[in-house]
């Protein structure tokens, strides 16, 4: 593999004796100059840079410090490397860039194989840094995405929706949640098999999330029950929204009639506003749908100031929202 270096240098002497000693590793394919700090981190903004080399020497101290105060501020600039390059063996001069905290500090009259060796290192190793990044990433999402179909678990539902709540209160601004259940998803299973119905909670997944905005979040809230969590949304803009999701689950082409009842709960900055209040009432607007006949949408009286009855609801578990 090749990569790509950006060479900082005050004058053009100095980056193309750098560049020279890049040349003969036979390491980097592009090479890109700029004159200091500021220019470089332009250059970060538009290309990707795998290795940073600079002209060190005392008088541009201070770029480098700029520099690198930039990169240890953006995650993804962090595991840069930055090598100094000297004129000659200052070994004073090789300590003092060390304790700015740069990868290595190295001669540019060094033997071409010890650069190529230690510039390979420090190249495999941001490699090495980065899919760790992108394993733990992947194990993160992993651990708050439901495995079936891919939308955000109960566990991070519940996380957001205190986040989402207190947000509510400190601003005063509107906050929806939609309760979506599958009508009668145990006969679709006993008629059609349990993998037609992991296809139909696939397929739902599909649509919710088509008809959700990127600030929504969408999770499988257990079973055959979804959630939806709508900042900064009124209960009659989460009505609609509601009633095109039921609509569109309603036209899936899936072989056989799929259809949900959906629950709409919604509040409007009030101070004791918790979440197992939202959840109690989107909860109790669904099952109102479900009594009506199923296959509808109901919204909650929430928004008119009425507080549920949560002597039988489940307490929310703080531990679960900081997950």
């Amino acid at each position: 593999m090749l990569y790509t270096a950006l060479i900082i240098g005050e004058s053009a002497p100095t980056r193309e004796g750098v560049a020279a000693c890049l040349k003969d590793t036979a390491l980097f394919r592009r090479k890109l100059y700029c004159v200091d700090a500021r220019r470089a981190i332009r250059w970060l903004q538009g290309h990707t840079i795998d290795m940073i080399c600079c002209d060190w020497r005392p008088e541009n101290r201070t770029e480098v410090v700029q520099l690198l105060a930039v990169l240890r501020r953006r995650t993804e600039w962090m595991d840069l490397p930055v090598v100094l390059f000297t004129a000659g063996d200052d070994r004073q001069l090789w300590l003092e860039g060390m304790e700015l905290g740069v990868c290595d500090c190295l001669s540019r009259t060094a033997p071409e194989e010890e650069l190529q060796v230690k510039l390979r290192w420090h190249l495999k190793n941001r490699e090495r840094i980065q899919s760790l990044h992108q394993s733990q990433s992947k194990l993160a999402r992993m651990a708050l995405s439901d495995g079936l179909t891919g939308l955000f678990n109960r566990a991070y539902f519940d996380a957001t929706m205190q986040q989402e709540v207190a947000r509510c209160v400190r601003t005063g601004k509107p906050l929806s949640l939609l309760m979506v259940d599958l009508d009668h998803f145990k006969r679709i299973n006993d008629t059609h098999g349990h993998l037609a119905g992991d296809k139909v909670l696939e397929k739902v997944a599909e649509v919710l999330t088509a008809c959700s905005r990127t600030s929504d979040t969408v999770c499988r809230f257990g079973g055959e029950e979804f959630a939806l969590i709508l900042p900064e949304t009124p209960l009659k803009s989460a009505c609609v929204v509601a009633e095109r999701i039921r609509e569109a689950i309603n036209e899936m082409h899936i072989g056989f009639p799929v259809t949900v009842s959906i629950g709409v709960g919604s509040a409007k900055g009030y101070k004791s506003l918790l979440p197992e209040h939202l959840i109690a009432e989107a909860d109790a607007a669904l099952y109102e749908a479900k009594r009506r006949g199923r296959n509808r949408s109901e919204a909650s009286l929430f928004s008119q100031g009425l507080m549920p009855d949560l002597s039988f609801f489940r307490r929310f578990n703080p531990a679960a929202a900081s997950a």
